[in-house]
């Protein structure tokens, strides 16, 4: 037995928690019929299936019919721009969405789809008013994330969607971040579509969900046998849409628990980060609880993640490129963050599985690489 890891990139994928675990185990043993099919077997492939939709739905305060399972919040986000957006129609979007958003423009662009991309301000969040002053007679949909990924802030979703409900525009926003993590209620934000994913929150790999608002067009990415009305073809992925059932309702369920512990974590780490005197910048304001993008000044960001890693703890550096080369987060510098500040930034995500004595092991371990990088320096 190696020494036990502190895994601290809940915002990249979380363990699958162990209730989930044990179940799957016991459902991927009794319940393989097809659920297209009419016999018992398929009958109670498909009641899972229709149980998980509802325990979504409660989640979102919607209704279970408006919750389409796919494979991922990539395949979700890429649904919803290719099913809405026609030939000649423009869309907004912001600079820092998933790539599973901003990597599909070329492919609109190729459909004669025009794109205009808002900035953060320095704050790390969408203004309104910068989506409202670029909506153009043509716009049809509007794609902002409910919380982002790298700084962990939560953006004013009430607030653009109400601008594009005025202005007759759909509204589609990127929940994978947020699902599970603060309040979402579908029945009251104006919001036409959501794009949602299990790994985020305890839940299995290789599952993802979409809202889709009543009323709501849609062409499917994936034509073939008629599943999920028809928008989403291809035999269903019953654990996995059993564990993400399970998950959205733990996590829901347990939200004001799960978030009192982990803020009690946050300000436990920040103290102690205080009492040894670390220099150190938090970006973005409005964040979820435990997501830090913080910037440690004056210490190389990659340097410290690949030494804490080999002190037994996972932490990540903001946006590394294929070829291993390191260079600075883009959304970092959209914000005004100096170049070398961007470089010397990290992002540490605490969640329900941590301990005080993690955090307390996180810090000390940050304190000890940086007073070893001002000895090496002196």
């Amino acid at each position: 037995m190696g020494m036990k890891r502190i895994y601290c990139d809940i915002s990249a994928t979380t363990p699958l928690d162990p209730q989930i675990s044990e179940f799957l185990i016991d459902l991927n043993k009794h319940i393989y019929g097809n659920p297209s099919s009419i016999h018992r077997e398929g009958q109670a492939a498909k009641a899972v299936i229709e149980k998980s939709r509802r325990q979504l739905a409660n989640a979102l305060s919607s209704n279970p019919e408006e919750i389409i399972f796919t494979s991922s919040g990539s395949e979700s986000n890429n649904m919803i721009l290719k099913g809405v957006l026609n030939p000649g129609d423009h869309f907004i979007t912001s600079s820092y969405e998933h790539p599973a958003i901003l990597k599909v423009l070329p492919f609109l662009e190729s459909k004669n789809i025009s794109a205009t991309i808002v900035n953060p301000d320095k704050n790390g969040l969408i203004l309104p008013s910068d989506i409202e002053e670029n909506i153009n007679a043509n716009t049809r949909l509007i794609s902002i994330m409910w919380v982002n990924n790298e700084l962990g802030t939560i953006n004013p979703i009430s607030e653009i969607g109400s601008i594009a409900r005025k202005r007759n525009i759909l509204f589609h926003s990127d929940a994978v971040q947020a699902l599970g993590k603060i309040y979402i209620n579908v029945a009251e934000t104006p919001v036409d579509f959501l794009s949602m994913s299990a790994h985020k929150l305890y839940g299995p790999k290789g599952i993802g969900a979409l809202y889709k608002r009543r009323g709501s067009k849609l062409e499917p990415l994936i034509h073939g046998g008629g599943q999920e009305q028809s928008l989403r073809a291809s035999t269903e992925n019953i654990g996995g849409i059993a564990g993400f059932g399970m998950a959205a309702e733990l996590s829901t369920s347990k939200l004001e628990e799960n978030t009192d512990h982990i803020l009690r974590l946050e300000s436990y780490f920040l103290n102690l980060l205080n009492e040894q005197n670390i220099s150190y910048t938090i970006n973005g304001t409005k964040r979820i609880p435990g997501v830090f993008n913080i910037t440690f000044h004056g210490v190389n960001g990659q340097d410290l993640v690949l030494q804490l890693d080999f002190s037994g703890i996972g932490i990540s550096f903001g946006s590394a490129c294929t070829s291993g080369t390191v260079k600075a987060s883009e959304m970092l510098l959209e914000m005004g963050i100096t170049k070398e500040d961007a470089l010397s930034t990290v992002r540490i995500s605490f969640g329900k599985i941590h301990q005080l004595k993690d955090v307390k092991k996180v810090a000390d371990s940050i304190g000890e690489i940086l007073q070893n990088s001002v000895k090496e320096l002196a």
